[in-house]
């Protein structure tokens, strides 16, 4: 990275344009005179190659190849290992001329080889390169502690992210944003690229190369390229994103987007920006822990039924935003992927396992995108519990809202299909809340016993409402003591009788409807029948064994069908 690294020091080309240090004669190594010097060494001892370093530009007498003659094999290629910047022999002392196994190693590994003239003393040389490189060091300094004031002004004036965003781009010469961990962009609405932003995190961009960079002792950073369609022509589009991290949690990304090229110290600055921004979220979710404790106590309450002046709990759902004089319904979201972050790594990870408060704060997305109100959410055990409120007019519309949250959830968020809903039923009276709770908590059974039914209604359950009360397995058990030789003849025989078992009970038991539905002569199916009758061992026309069937096949619906 010659641009970034020229920063701190000058090529050896420039260096050779110093007066003094212009009586130097390069002898090989020309293909590397853009290498950049950093500091200058003098060596003399033959241990020096333990301490090469990069950047560094090495003087020597040759006092040391004379008594180790094995360095002019092994010198160079350590310098080219360790990016050294050149190296100047002063001949006529202990060597009069330049080996040339030194001069083919320097062109081999393309390190700038110069001879020094006999009468030019080390310090004339080291002197100016110096002077040059520490007023350039000095300059960097001066820019990285007046981006930190800057920084620090921000922080203590509580300026807001999309500040930040703004003077960390004027102090970088690029623009700057922030990506949190619900994929929201902060960028100061007057920033002229902002466009390119939204297409460098869109469904279209696709990413072309990312690299790993590290400069001295900073954070490791990404670089990423992207391809983006734009209009009629292709758009590349080259950016570095830094996490925002505070207490092991990755709050977002802070991203620069590279309209002119960045270095070192804009790089640092963006660190410096980006623990900024790490104490404004940490600050953020301190405010939602309080206030998530708040709307938790409050919820508590409502859903145990424990007051005893209802007016009172009416006028304080107002401070909460929720109108509990309208009618109300309870909802209950489940997820088996919601778990505890215990490592870094899944911190770090913006696609990996979200927290309980990911998911309600992507809730209360759903809710402000669709200028929803009327609601309180928390947390009660290992679930998010909902309580919304709607306009008697508006009453029938709270199943549509659920149901639309629920796809919302299932799209935004990496937990899709974990993702159970129950709903309790609706009602207009505030003590009948906890009722909804427990209608909410029964429907939500039903939804984790099925494989594919996400979202239940209380009041949509019909006879299910009875198995709420078993578990899967025992459900399981209930099915296979009775079925589980027809299972086995449909497995061997590559047969439909379970098929047409189902088919038989939708049409309401009538086999010539089930024949029509099944493509299937009124014979086949009637035979079918009588085939099921025998294998179970049962007899349609008891009563008990009919019922018994039917309970059995409704519950392989309810496994298999998310149409509950």
């Amino acid at each position: 990275m010659p641009s970034i690294q020229k920063q701190y020091g000058i090529t050896v080309k420039e260096a050779l344009s110093l007066d003094v240090v212009n009586r130097l004669e390069v002898v090989g190594g020309k293909e590397g005179l853009d290498r950049i010097i950093k500091l200058v060494n003098v060596i003399e001892v033959p241990d020096i190659m333990d301490w090469l370093i990069d950047g560094e530009f090495l003087l020597t007498t040759g006092y040391s190849f004379r008594e180790y003659p094995e360095l002019m094999e092994t010198l160079i290629p350590r310098m080219s290992q360790a990016e050294s910047a050149g190296l100047a022999i002063k001949t006529k002392r202990f060597l009069d001329e330049i080996p040339k196994q030194i001069i083919d190693s320097a062109n081999e590994h393309k390190i700038p080889l110069m001879e020094v003239p006999y009468d030019l003393s080390f310090s004339e040389i080291i002197a100016p390169i110096l002077g040059v490189v520490f007023n350039k060091q000095n300059k960097i300094l001066q820019k990285l502690e007046q981006a930190h004031k800057k920084l620090m002004d921000l922080a203590l004036n509580g300026s807001p992210l999309e500040e930040l965003c703004k003077e960390t781009g004027i102090l970088i010469s690029n623009p700057v944003a922030i990506v949190d961990r619900d994929g929201s962009l902060i960028v100061n609405e007057d920033c002229p690229d902002k466009y390119k932003f939204e297409l460098f995190f869109s469904d279209v961009s696709v990413e072309i190369k990312q690299e790993k960079l590290r400069f001295g002792n900073i954070k490791e950073v990404k670089y990423s390229l992207e391809y983006a369609p734009d209009t009629d022509k292709p758009l590349t589009i080259k950016a570095i994103r830094i996490p925002i991290i505070a207490d092991k949690y990755e709050y977002g990304h802070m991203v620069s987007v590279i309209n002119t090229p960045i270095y070192e110290p804009d790089i640092l600055t963006l660190e410096r920006a980006a623990t900024i921004a790490a104490l404004e979220f940490t600050k953020r979710k301190a405010i939602f822990e309080i206030e998530k404790s708040y709307y938790n106590d409050f919820l508590e309450i409502l859903l145990s039924a424990d007051f005893e002046n209802a007016d009172e709990i009416v006028s304080r759902g107002r401070v909460f935003s929720i109108d509990l004089e309208q009618p109300t319904t309870v909802v209950i979201i489940n997820s088996s992927g919601l778990n505890e972050i215990k490592d870094i790594e899944n911190y770090m990870n913006m696609n990996g396992t979200r927290s309980k408060e990911d998911l309600l704060k992507t809730i209360s997305g759903f809710f402000r995108q669709n200028d929803i109100h009327s609601y309180i959410a928390g947390f009660k055990g290992n679930n998010i519990v909902i309580i919304l409120s709607a306009d008697i007019e508006q009453k029938n519309e709270l199943k549509d809202t659920v149901t639309e949250m629920a796809r919302y959830l299932i799209n935004s968020t990496s937990l899709g299909t974990n993702i159970n809903i129950g709903v309790g039923r609706v009602n207009n009276d505030i003590k009948m809340i906890s009722r909804s709770y427990e209608d909410a908590r029964e429907a939500l059974k039903i939804a984790q016993l099925s494989d594919t039914a996400q979202v239940i209604f209380f009041d949509s359950l019909g006879f299910y409402k009875i198995l709420s009360e078993k578990n899967r397995s025992e459900l399981e058990s209930f099915i296979e003591e009775l079925l589980q030789p027809v299972f086995e003849y449909d497995r061997n025989k590559k047969g439909e009788l379970i098929k047409t078992l189902e088919t038989y009970y939708d049409n309401n038991r009538n086999l010539k409807l089930t024949s029509s539905k099944m493509y299937t002569h009124y014979n086949t199916v009637l035979y079918r029948i009588k085939k099921i009758e025998e294998l179970a061992g049962i007899s349609l026309d008891n009563p008990d064994d009919a019922l018994n069937l039917e309970i059995a096949v409704n519950i392989l619906k309810l496994f298999r069908n998310s149409a509950v």
